[in-house]
């Protein structure tokens, strides 16, 4: 295997392998547009290529897809905050399931222990305030 270490500015070593998962890519060999007007004229062919017409009804008003003027990161925005909600949706569905159990199983009870702390003795321990330095 081919190896090449390189040296960088900040005195770090990397290591390059000879192999690369890099492919090329298939190249295609374009028309001039000077050959492909004189075809186009000479065997009046129709223009077939071209970009897709964004032509829209007026009573449908302007798609905010095809709208130079609509702010894209509020589409964005719009559409994860569908997406946090129905996934909020989920997570309460969920919690709504166990309330369910837990409800269905609170047949059980529990024993509590009630603690008396009237008393200042509580703990046993002996207090620090007030006393003698």
């Amino acid at each position: 295997m081919y190896n090449k270490v390189k040296k960088n500015i900040m005195g770090k070593v990397r290591v390059f392998s000879g192999k690369s998962r890099l492919t090329s890519v298939e190249k295609l060999e374009g028309e001039p547009i000077e050959l492909k007007i004189e075809r186009i004229v000479s065997n009046k062919e129709p223009i077939s290529d071209g970009a897709p017409s964004i032509f829209t009804e007026r009573k449908d008003g302007v798609v905010s897809a095809y709208n130079i003027r609509t702010d894209r990161f509020e589409v964005a925005a719009e559409a994860m905050d569908k997406v946090a909600g129905s996934i909020q949706a989920k997570r309460d569905s969920k919690a709504k399931v166990k309330a369910e159990k837990k409800v269905a199983n609170s047949d059980v009870k529990v024993e509590t222990k009630v603690v008396d702390i009237s008393s200042g003795d509580v703990s046993g321990a002996k207090s620090t305030e007030g006393g003698a330095k």
